[in-house]
């Protein structure tokens, strides 16, 4: 894997049955919160309900640098393996 710039964006959502906070994260090597945001998710909460959520309905997304690698192509938010 190429040493490229990686950013991980989490994404805080609210739960549509409970209320309760859901966080999820993608690894991507651009900072712009669009890719992020044109993603889809599907988080879990601990009241049961799953479901199929983009990242343009987060509540709060915020961007931080990541210097781990990152070789699984599930964790990319850029829609394809991080090179």
């Amino acid at each position: 894997m190429s040493m490229l710039d990686q950013f991980a964006h989490v994404l805080l959502f609210s739960c549509p049955a409970c209320g309760s906070p859901l966080a999820t994260a993608c690894a991507s090597t651009r900072k712009n919160l669009e890719q992020a945001e044109g993603h889809w998710f599907n988080p879990h909460c601990h009241c049961g309900w799953a479901g199929d959520v983009m990242g343009v309905t987060a509540v709060k997304h915020w961007v931080e640098s990541w210097e781990q690698p990152v070789a699984s192509p599930a964790a990319s938010c850029d829609g394809e393996p991080l090179r």
